[in-house]
């Protein structure tokens, strides 16, 4: 087996798609030939991952730029929806990245899980149970909420949106368990 000076920080939510922070681009090419990823959004403002170097290892690249802690945008959580399920739907994976895996990138996993026939609080339960560190902040939750309702109301289905309550009782369920400082 092949040693590496690096790890990779992703979990596998469903078998095809994996949700993490950033990796190093030497790590392409295991990417690729060992994970079998064909297809990567990445979407951190702070920095963009070579396309040039994904692109030699057959992989594909969809950049969304966003601030950290922030939604991102409407039109391009539509894009990047449309995007991966289009992958998935082909039988292909895809890694959904921001810097650490836990707000932006997550908020972009959880749509995905919706448009795959998850009701908000099974998707968030199950990207929470798969990475534990999925926490998406109260604007991107909120986004999530209001994303998951459109949906609901297009295409009449049978879940109702949760609160923000509710999908805040899954996303900082390890707060409670935490022990009080102070």
């Amino acid at each position: 087996m092949v040693q590496h000076s690096w790890s990779l920080n992703l979990n596998w939510v469903t078998p095809e798609l994996a949700v993490g922070g950033r990796f190093p681009i030497e790590a392409a090419e295991h990417l690729a030939r060992r994970l079998a990823i064909r297809h990567i959004v990445d979407v951190r403002r702070e920095r963009c991952d070579d396309e040039r170097v994904l692109r030699q290892h057959g992989i594909t690249l969809l950049h969304l730029p966003t601030e950290d802690l922030c939604a991102i945008s409407r039109p391009m959580l539509d894009q990047g929806v449309s995007w991966v399920h289009g992958h998935l739907s082909q039988g292909n994976k895809v890694y959904i990245h921001c810097e650490h895996g836990i707000g932006r990138s997550a908020l972009l996993a959880l749509c995905v899980l919706v448009e795959l026939g998850h009701s908000p609080l099974d998707a968030l339960s199950l990207a929470k149970r798969q990475r534990q560190r999925v926490s998406p902040s109260p604007e991107q939750l909120e986004t999530f909420m209001a994303w998951a309702e459109e949906r609901r109301v297009a295409r009449a289905l049978p879940w109702s949106t949760p609160t923000f309550d509710d999908l805040a009782d899954i996303a900082y369920c390890q707060l409670r368990s935490s022990p009080s400082i102070g």
